[in-house]
């Protein structure tokens, strides 16, 4: 209720000034989004790409992993491990670099980078700390569907100020599969006991996306820098798109 009158409160405030709204960019979205959220009651976001601009830390942090021990990697070293699990990346870059560690401690080494950007200086994109924010005053329950560790994004959730507008925090891990099935969307309509038709999905992931869309949920495509390539074919399968 609090967050309500907050809302009312800053758009009163801007029609009797008569400025243009420091919210206009997340007004822009919440029209576009609107037909599609209309009458539902439960938003699934993914973080990484979706609220969270993590995807270029991601992108490099095998290189800077490497970088720090005297490696240099070849220009196309990143498209030899993109698809790759951080397992399977370990174990690739044992083999192809001769590092004299097994798999499972480079992988842990790989992972404290990574987490100590979720800890310290991951930020999210631009406009959606104010999204999350107003769509929880317009009376929706939001959960985060992630393929993330649970402790890395809730603290960087927490820190960035966005955590406690969440219903839930729901992992592919807890739910034994990766995004390749639904069932990470299946728990989070099940926390707030929402059902698929009233539940809408946020993604930037193309095959997340599609995996979503075949169970039957309604998506939202979210830009992200990473899936250019693929962009296309997210706006023609998603109902709209929000780029922030």
């Amino acid at each position: 209720e609090n967050l309500r009158k907050e809302f009312i409160s800053k758009q009163r405030k801007i029609k009797k000034n008569g400025k243009k709204s420091l919210f206009a960019k997340e007004k822009k979205i919440i029209d576009t989004i609107n037909p599609i959220i209309q009458g539902k009651k439960t938003l699934i976001f993914d973080v990484d790409g979706t609220l969270l601009d993590s995807m270029p830390m991601w992108a490099r942090l095998d290189i800077d992993y490497l970088e720090g021990m005297g490696y240099h990697p070849e220009p196309d070293f990143c498209t030899k491990v993109k698809m790759m699990t951080i397992s399977d990346a370990s174990i690739f870059i044992r083999d192809y670099f001769g590092v004299s560690k097994s798999p499972e401690q480079i992988t842990e080494e790989i992972m404290n980078m990574a987490c100590s950007h979720y800890e310290n200086d991951l930020i999210l994109k631009p406009g959606a700390a104010e999204l999350v924010k107003t769509l929880k005053a317009m009376g929706y329950h939001i959960v985060v569907a992630t393929a993330n560790e649970y402790d890395m994004v809730k603290k960087c959730l927490e820190r960035n100020g966005i955590m406690q507008y969440m219903d839930g925090l729901v992992t592919c891990t807890m739910v034994g599969s990766s995004k390749q099935k639904p069932d990470v969307y299946f728990k989070a309509c099940e926390i707030t006991g929402a059902t698929v038709e009233e539940s809408v999905v946020f993604e930037d992931s193309s095959f997340a996306i599609n995996t979503a869309i075949n169970a039957g949920f309604d998506v939202v495509g979210v830009y992200d820098a990473t899936e250019e390539d693929k962009w296309d074919l997210i706006c023609k399968s998603t109902k709209c798109q929000v780029v922030f």
